[in-house]
């Protein structure tokens, strides 16, 4: 049973899973040490170069300098799965053996001076949550497909590597008004097996989908920032559906011979709402409210019936503040909360793909090295979340996706 039906578009969600960092589906909610510890609270605050250039282009037009910032976060998530089938007996957990993450986190915002326009540039490594779970004697799911005594697909691995590029530029309509805009770019490489998006071989087995090159993705972005006084700022920013080149695949059938595999997807467009408060003397509170539109893109919002994953559209809300405690010492924190994109139904359909963490802390600090140099480092803990499905239509059977995630960030912010 295991060979049809929602199986076998599983891994498409792989490449996202793979590149997400947090809790709000596919999608980065934050870049750098700073921003981190924010929670990405920063569309209508210039929190550094980084997240001055991340959801919001105009925000950039609040930062006071030109300024450079250079980081790497390290992250690590913890996944498991589970799944029984009542029938059989048959119940195993499983721990994915993903590793620690490495990507980068660079951010550079140019103001020109005596000038109304500030130039920007956000880069950052597409890597993360690997999913590597071994073969099973016990865990359904991960059993060899040995039928009528096991229908499992045995091991499951995906490896994923790219970078994500924003140019950007604002310009100040007037002292209390800026607008931005720019470009959204995403180069991904991806391998998979087994590839669960196409049809088994002969054998009942999947083919593997490992010999590709990296796709391209585009898309653009636009925002705007009001400062109508020095306590309150208010923002907002659309970035729009990223649409990618149809990934392709020279694999092989079951002896041999060559096989074309394919599939096509895109990123969701977001709505980004912010407010920014500076009410109180060295002190920065930030707002955000987000809109994830995944259930209008291709093989993610997709009925799993239909093919797709059946992710939901959600919302997210972020908190941050910074506060300066003297020359030296900065230190902020932050909140996140945001709805889960897979509903229990689609729980199968995503197992590698398991973006279904909803809350999470951020801590971090910030010294100055120099006048003009500042290290910076945080700490963003998203908390164990719990997704429970069935095994496509196997009478009392069950699976069980659980996550944490944490990630560690270090950083240096040059003001030029």
């Amino acid at each position: 049973m295991f060979r049809w039906g929602s199986v076998a578009l599983i891994l498409v969600g792989t490449l996202a899973g793979a590149a997400s960092t947090s809790a709000q589906g596919i999608i980065f909610p934050s870049t750098g040490a700073k921003h981190r510890s924010m929670a990405g609270a920063s569309t209508a605050v210039a929190v550094d170069a980084a997240g001055a250039t991340y959801w919001n282009p105009a925000a950039m037009a609040a930062l006071e300098e030109s300024e450079i910032f250079v980081g790497v976060d390290f992250m690590y998530a913890d996944t498991f799965l589970d799944s029984s089938v009542a029938a059989t007996g048959q119940f195993g957990s499983n721990r994915s053996d993903s590793g620690l993450a490495v990507f980068p986190s660079i951010g550079i915002v140019s103001r020109p001076e005596n000038s109304d326009y500030t130039w920007g540039l956000n880069l950052r490594g597409l890597v993360g949550r690997t999913i590597d779970l071994p073969a099973s004697e016990f865990n359904p799911i991960l059993t060899p497909y040995d039928p009528p005594n096991t229908f499992g697909v045995g091991p499951i691995g995906s490896r994923l590597s790219g970078l994500q590029i924003d140019p950007i530029m604002s310009y100040d309509v007037s002292e209390t008004l800026s607008v931005g805009v720019g470009g959204q770019v995403t180069s991904m490489f991806l391998g998979v097996d087994p590839a669960f998006f196409a049809a088994p071989n002969s054998t009942g087995l999947f083919p593997s989908a490992t010999q590709g090159r990296p796709y391209w993705g585009l898309g653009f972005q636009a925002g705007v920032l009001y400062r109508p006084n020095d306590i309150m700022s208010f923002g907002a920013s659309y970035k729009s559906k990223q649409r990618f080149e149809t990934f392709e695949y020279n694999s092989k059938d079951a002896i041999g011979n060559p096989r074309k595999l394919a599939f096509d997807l895109s990123f969701p467009a977001i709505l980004s709402l912010g407010v920014g408060w500076h009410g109180i003397e060295d002190t920065t509170i930030a707002f955000d409210l987000r809109h994830f539109g995944y259930s209008s893109t291709e093989a993610f919002g997709d009925d799993p019936t239909d093919g797709g994953l059946g992710w939901k559209s959600i919302w997210a809300f972020a908190v941050g503040g910074e506060r300066i405690l003297n020359d030296s010492w900065k230190v902020s924190g932050g909140f996140s909360f945001n709805g889960n994109p897979i509903p229990n139904s689609a729980t199968f359909a995503n197992i590698q793909l398991p973006a279904i963490n909803k809350t999470a802390i951020a801590l971090g600090t910030s010294f100055a090295l120099t006048e003009k140099v500042d290290l910076v480092g945080s700490l963003y803990y998203a908390f164990r979340h719990t997704n429970s499905g069935t095994l496509l239509r196997i009478p009392n059977s069950t699976i069980e996706l659980r996550q944490d995630l944490t990630t560690i960030s270090l950083g240096f912010a040059f003001q030029l």
